[in-house]
């Protein structure tokens, strides 16, 4: 098939797809940094992108490890005033590494720690780690 079929064929099907796409592209773009209020028990839910993924694993032992990706965006739930006084850098976002029977490499599941609020989600939840020796 040319190239020339390939763009004029079903125009308005491509048309229709790509205007979709983007529609749920900036739904989701839009809801994913925006603050929230949750009106049933007066608590706030914010999202802090882009949160640094550590690692927690024994002294020395794992120096060169890869994270994809290494950032998370972190969603936290709690009073309105603590919650809006919180920086990216007050998160702790780690994968765990210390148990002994830890495979080498794969998929971990991303923990995060904020002070003062409950963590309600992690997204992504789990990061590829990838270990050397």
């Amino acid at each position: 098939m040319s190239w020339r079929a390939l763009l004029t064929e079903n125009r308005a099907q491509k048309l229709g797809s790509l205007a979709l796409a983007s529609l749920i592209w900036l739904t989701v773009r839009s809801n994913l940094g925006m603050d929230r209020l949750a009106s049933t028990d007066g608590l706030r839910i914010r999202v802090l992108e882009n949160i640094p993924v550590g690692v927690l694993a024994a002294g020395g032992g794992d120096r060169a490890v890869q994270m994809l990706p290494s950032v998370v965006h972190v969603e936290v739930e709690g009073d309105p005033d603590v919650v809006q006084r919180l920086t990216p850098a007050d998160i702790q976002a780690y994968v765990n590494l210390l148990s002994p029977e830890a495979p080498r490499q794969g998929m971990f599941r991303v923990n995060a720690r904020a002070p003062g609020v409950r963590v309600a989600a992690v997204l992504p939840e789990s990061v590829r780690v990838e270990r050397s020796r």
